[in-house]
């Protein structure tokens, strides 16, 4: 039995917590969070011991895991107490809010031998484990990317989500699991040059963040690449388009969702056999099911703590500082209106 333990109950740890109530092998011990309120919260759906200081937690409970689930910027003492204690850690996107911590942070976890796993959710996921295979036999030269939804129409988030200082916007909330994925099925980005406006509210005290944005990357391997993002769309969308010289392939991937355009495909051909053919022609669809896309990544960090075998890790510490590392100079690019070289 697994003896799981969170610090930090916000607003994101159910997703975790849910699919750990299925697990027969996996029992959550405890709790911490410097909210005592928000604890108990949790605790009354989710049960284990609550604690407001993770440190008597992790010598009290010896937890065989921990998901860390803080703000970016408050898990750096967190991840290497853990790691001087052998404990992996699942630790949630982004890996930090600053890049030479990050940096720094991502040495000592090395050099402790510390095992974390970044979640970003997309690499997890069975769609973008298929979109690798049937890319191998093509090239891509073309991507665009898209993220939007009305979060600054609506205006229902806490209030702090629209101070760009503390949530960070668009790119460092959301994007930066697109700007991730990229970097996994590609490489990585040579430099980024980028745009943003604000053509609903004006920004002010309080109200910093970018309502719309465009940037456009080239990456070391010579591919050229978009992504625009929005806050005041219509709902919410995330679709990633990859141009090859053999097929174009959509990813939906918040839903799992595939789509292969190959117009010239005849009824011998390896799609055929690999996704469902649909309506239109040319055009094959893979749907990976109804399941939450934040399982994937828990089975499989729930997999190496039970097995020792990190070799399957889909994104490590120093990984993921280096999607946070292209996230910030996204930002950079924005803020300062001019190109960021990165390699």
């Amino acid at each position: 039995m697994i003896r799981a333990a969170f610090i930090g109950v916000g607003n994101i740890s159910p997703v975790h917590l849910r699919y750990l109530q299925t697990r027969r092998d996996v029992r959550v011990a405890a709790l911490c969070d410097i909210k005592r309120a928000q604890a108990v919260k949790r605790q009354q759906e989710f049960g284990g011991e609550i604690f407001t200081d993770y440190r008597p937690m992790l010598e009290q409970i010896k937890p065989d895991a921990i998901w860390l689930c803080t703000p970016p910027s408050v898990r750096r003492a967190m991840l290497l107490d853990c790691a001087d204690r052998g404990i992996p850690v699942f630790c949630e996107k982004p890996a930090e809010r600053r890049e030479a911590e990050a940096a720094a942070t991502a040495r000592d976890l090395t050099k402790r031998k510390g095992r974390v796993q970044i979640g970003y959710v997309f690499r997890s996921t069975p769609a973008v484990q298929r979109l690798r295979v049937l890319m191998r036999d093509d090239h891509i030269h073309l991507i665009q990317s898209f993220y939007g939804c009305n979060v600054s129409l609506t205006m229902g988030l806490p209030i702090w989500f629209y101070d760009k200082a503390k949530s960070g916007g668009a790119l460092v909330d959301q994007a930066t699991h697109n700007l991730d994925l990229l970097r996994y099925l590609f490489g990585e980005v040579q430099e980024v040059r980028g745009t943003a406006r604000n053509p609903v509210h004006k920004q002010r005290k309080g109200y910093t963040i970018d309502e719309t944005l465009g940037l456009v990357f080239t990456f070391a391997n010579g591919i050229i690449g978009t992504h625009v993002h929005t806050w005041v769309g219509d709902a919410w969308r995330n679709e990633l388009v990859f141009s090859g010289e053999k097929r174009v392939y959509r990813l939906f991937p918040s839903t799992g969702r595939l789509v292969v355009e190959q117009p010239s495909a005849d009824a011998n051909n390896p799609l055929s056999r690999n996704l469902t053919k649909t309506a239109a022609k040319g055009a094959f669809e893979f749907q990976q099911g109804s399941r939450s896309i934040y399982e994937y990544e828990n089975e499989i960090f729930l997999k190496m703590v039970k097995s020792g075998d990190w070799s399957i890790n889909p994104c490590d510490y120093t990984d993921g500082w280096k999607s946070l590392r292209l996230t910030l100079a996204c930002n950079k690019a924005l803020t300062q209106n001019r190109v960021i070289r990165l390699i």
